[in-house]
């Protein structure tokens, strides 16, 4: 009878390895939806004012009333949010998606090709969950 040596098991310990990875990769895709829910404040010297804001991306365009919150659709694109109180000019402020946890598990378990088809699929990236936006013109 010959004994199975460790050399023998490398090849199926390799195939598993790369079954789990594959498996494992596009994590966001499967676990995250390509919306998320936006709360903006507007302030001014540290206190919340009410202002009209427009929301947009590249995917599509939301207003709201601050305080408030929008549902808008995730893109790898930068979020503009135009606000607009009584008193005091409109002016425009922008923030970037950035990775979510399940894509840097992505690419901590060696799913690159999964992160990328996250990105794709705008789910990988997500925007601020709370933005604050202090209106330049106050004192």
């Amino acid at each position: 009878m010959v004994m199975p040596t460790q050399k023998d098991f490398r090849l199926p310990r390799l195939a598993l390895v790369v079954g789990i990875c594959s498996l494992l990769s596009g994590c966001a895709t499967l676990l995250e939806e390509d919306t998320q829910q936006v709360n903006v404040r507007f302030l001014c010297a540290e206190k919340h004012l009410v202002a009209t804001c427009n929301l947009k991306n590249d995917k599509g365009r939301w207003q709201l009333s601050t305080p408030g919150k929008a549902t808008i659709l995730n893109d790898n694109s930068p979020l503009e949010i135009t606000c607009k109180s009584q008193f005091m000019p409109s002016f425009t402020v922008s923030t970037l998606p950035m990775p979510s946890l399940s894509m840097l598990g992505n690419v901590l378990l060696g799913g690159v090709v999964g992160a990328a088809f996250d990105v794709y699929n705008n789910t990988g990236l997500k925007y601020p969950e709370n933005i604050d936006i202090t209106n330049p013109n106050c004192q």
